[in-house]
């Protein structure tokens, strides 16, 4: 079975319990998660409150799960950014930089990536998870 990917949409959204996303976690033997999603996803956290420290830790969690792998940006994610960059630029169909980079990162790693953002359909040869 092919890895799962997750978008910082749905990270976001299973770290805070929502239970489709968990089903279909669940359902994967492995979690990819990149840097870029780590990223944007402490970005968003308001660290100087309470609620903010809960969001790291469960995230702090999650990530030292045996299924969870990071994913990081290798010349191999490199180089897959600039091919889906070249297409998409040419289709006439862009999508937000940080979702190219995550869109390589599977692409590379041979994953399905889940995200509640449509663009990603545009991405060629790109297996996602909708919704």
């Amino acid at each position: 079975m092919m890895p799962l990917l997750l978008d910082t949409n749905v990270l976001i959204k299973f770290l805070r319990g929502n239970e489709k996303i968990a089903k279909v976690v669940s359902t994967y033997e492995q979690i990819l998660v990149p840097t870029v999603v780590i990223g944007e996803y402490k970005a968003g956290v308001a660290v100087e409150t309470a609620v903010g420290h809960q969001q790291l830790s469960a995230l702090e969690m999650f990530l030292d799960s045996t299924a969870v792998k990071i994913v990081g940006v290798t010349e191999d994610v490199a180089n897959a950014y600039a091919r889906i960059f070249r297409v998409l630029k040419a289709n006439g169909t862009p999508i937000p930089q940080n979702d190219l980079w995550i869109a390589a990162c599977a692409i590379t790693k041979g994953a399905v990536v889940h995200s509640l953002d449509a663009h990603f359909g545009n991405v060629p040869l790109l297996e996602r998870v909708v919704g």
